[in-house]
Parts: C-alpha cells; sequence; structure tokens
C-alpha cells in the first residue's frame, strides 16, 4: 500500500526565515570558512548544494504527514550517495557532515528562533576553531612512492625531507621494487617554516644522487646538535 500523504497548511513565514537562516549559514561555512581556506571551488559548491537540497527535502517532509517509511526512504537515499570523482579525505569528510547538519537543523528548525540560532553558531564556531591552523598542529600523512631505494632509515628519512620539504617524522615501507628501483611509503611529515626549509634543502654544487642524501643528514645531525 502506498503511503497516505496529508497535505498541510505551509507557513510561509518560517519558511522564509528557516531558508534565510540556512543560506547564511552554509555561505559562512562553505565560502568564509572552507573556501578561503583550502580554495577548493568544486568542493564548497558540493557541500552548498548539498546543503540547499537537504534542506528542500527536510523542509518538505516536515510540511507534508507521510508515513514513516517514506521519511527512512528518503534519507536512505541519501546515504547511499557517493561522489566518486575522488576520495574525500578526513578533513573533507567533516566538512561535509557539517553541511549535512546544517540543512538537517535549519530544515526542521526548533520552537525558539534564539535556541536554532544558537545551535547555528555551534557548528559553525566549531569548524572554525578545529580547522584553523594555529589551533591544531598536526602532522600530515600521505602515500608516496619513491623513486629510490633506502635501506638506511635516516638516510631515507632525509631523501624524503628534501623531497616534500617538510620534516619527516615516520615512514613506513609498504613495498620495494628492485627492478624499477622504487619503493612505496606511507610518509607523516611536518610543514616546515619558511627560515628552516633553505638550510636544510641546501646541497653543495655538483652534488647529485645518494652522497647528497648523506651529507644532508649529516647537516641535520649537526643542526640537531646545535
Amino acid at each position: 500500500m502506498d503511503p497516505q500523504v496529508v497535505a498541510t497548511g505551509p507557513d510561509y513565514a518560517d519558511f522564509a526565515l528557516g531558508l534565510v537562516l540556512n543560506l547564511a549559514a552554509i555561505f559562512v561555512f562553505a565560502i568564509v570558512i572552507y573556501f578561503r581556506r583550502h580554495t577548493r571551488k568544486d568542493l564548497a559548491v558540493v557541500f552548498a548544494f548539498f546543503n540547499i537540497g537537504l534542506f528542500v527535502v527536510v523542509t518538505v517532509i516536515e510540511m507534508t504527514e507521510v508515513a514513516a517509511a517514506l521519511g527512512f526512504g528518503l534519507f536512505a537515499i541519501l546515504s547511499i550517495i557517493r561522489l566518486r570523482s575522488e576520495p574525500f579525505s578526513n578533513r573533507e569528510l567533516g566538512y561535509f557532515f557539517g553541511a549535512l547538519v546544517l540543512g538537517l537543523l535549519n530544515g526542521i528548525g526548533t520552537p525558539h528562533l534564539f535556541f536554532t540560532l544558537t545551535l547555528n553558531a555551534l557548528v559553525l564556531g566549531a569548524i572554525y576553531v578545529l580547522d584553523h591552523p594555529r589551533a591544531l598542529s598536526a602532522a600530515e600523512r600521505r602515500h608516496v612512492t619513491f623513486d629510490a631505494v633506502y635501506t638506511d632509515p635516516e638516510i631515507l628519512k632525509v631523501a624524503l625531507s628534501e623531497r616534500l620539504g617538510a620534516t619527516v617524522t615516520e615512514c613506513t615501507v609498504s613495498s620495494i621494487d628492485y627492478v624499477r628501483d622504487s619503493m612505496e611509503l606511507e610518509v607523516q611529515y611536518l610543514e616546515r617554516s619558511a627560515s628552516v626549509q633553505p638550510r636544510l634543502l641546501a646541497s653543495p654544487k655538483g652534488s647529485d644522487g645518494p652522497g647528497s642524501f648523506v651529507r644532508a643528514a649529516r647537516r641535520l645531525r649537526e643542526l640537531q646538535r646545535s
């Protein structure tokens, strides 16, 4: 049996207020915070469009008395959506979840406007503080294909540091290909400040190959001692 749908009179004032509030929140979320920090226009558009689409769907469900099965079915459809163009990083998944929360919050709404504004400010404030460059100084982690093979862990770290322009704190060898002379690595590193990079990246003139990395490792140890 098809779910019974009973239309109720829409409250246009509440809808307009919720729409304005949601648009303002997602503008701050996607443009002011995310885009200005990460300059990914494509993902900023995805966050904004998903938020607005979810707001519309939730508003329709709120304005119509529908069977519970239909409501759960709509959210099941949303839950299986996958962006297959490229995988999301953990940070981008956090932003995506934040856009979803704002759409649900402003689509469903609360009886008190001040409480709704407070919840919106809580979500925006949390993402602003937690993703601030100065709030948490965490190491980045990347999968790296390295076009050389080194058996000494210290020399390997220095070689990776010079290639990445960062301070490698940990590296794990996933595989070694002696035919192609390459390594698959999981690398954890910290970004360097501009004042530190020239001292570590500079190498003697005419020095190439593994010998330069050995000398760089020695320079690194001398810098750590001084």
